[in-house]
């Protein structure tokens, strides 16, 4: 399994602090049958900045240090959506996945949808592909899902978090994940860790999930398949998503 959401470096943002805890988050990963990670560090203007040179050293130290265990080590960064980080992204101040087309960006708490329709834009008119983080945990898309669906119609991927899956941000956030895999508006499960307990880097779980909800093929393809194709710069021809007109809320029992 590929993940390519983490916040794995440390003192850079909300995750680790100390490097012997960003070694125990990799002992996780690859007891829970992860082979490679990504590091992707928050980049919120005023509050977290992540520049591509401080993530590509940090990720270099990592390696070293855990030049031990069997798992490969990534850059890359999570991005709010906003002006600022348009900018920077043009200014190729900040690590894309792996520093190729694919960017993981993060949508603001409130936002208006045009305005992302048209951020979006810019960046697929540079050649490169966002990946929505956690969308099933933004309020604006859960209660709107057409607006999500807007952004993969406009060539955006979606990445859910597998927490969310397995219930840790509660059964509204599970069942609109499940809502969104059903509707094929869902493209990559990873991670999203910030420690090696509560938020750690595992995978397995919510695979065995999905597999019971849309079976091994596509699961695997979440989780394996589909993330190589990220980390390697290798283009991906996703299913297309069924429409949302109205509103319709799935009970899955996962």
């Amino acid at each position: 399994m590929i993940d390519i959401h983490s916040h794995i470096l440390p003192g850079l943002d909300d995750g680790p602090a100390e490097w012997d805890k960003s070694i125990k988050m990799l002992h996780r990963a690859v007891e829970d049958g992860i082979t490679a990670i990504t590091a992707t560090p928050h980049v919120r203007p005023g509050l977290y900045d992540s520049p591509k040179e401080t993530v590509l050293a940090l990720v270099e130290e990592l390696k070293k240090r855990a030049h031990f265990l069997p798992i490969e080590i990534y850059p890359g960064s999570e991005l709010t959506i906003s002006q600022e980080t348009l900018t920077g992204i043009k200014k190729k101040k900040y690590c894309s996945i792996n520093l190729g087309r694919y960017v993981l960006v993060e949508l603001p708490g409130h936002f208006d949808p045009e305005k992302i329709y048209d951020f979006i834009f810019a960046i697929t008119s540079r050649g490169m592909v966002p990946v929505i983080a956690h969308p099933e945990r933004n309020g604006k898309v859960a209660s709107d899902v057409d607006v999500l669906y807007e952004m993969v119609r406009l060539g955006a991927l979606t990445q859910i978090t597998a927490a969310s899956l397995t219930g840790l941000f509660g059964n509204a956030t599970r069942r609109f994940s499940c809502e969104l895999i059903s509707r094929k508006l869902a493209h990559v499960i990873a991670s999203d860790a910030h420690d090696h307990g509560h938020r750690a880097p595992v995978l397995s779980a919510a695979l065995a999930k999905v597999t019971k909800l849309a079976g091994s093929r596509a699961a695997l393809a979440m989780v394996r398949e589909t993330p190589e194709k990220i980390v390697t710069d290798e283009a991906i021809d996703a299913d297309e998503p069924l429409y949302v007109k109205k509103r319709n809320f799935f009970f899955f029992r996962l």
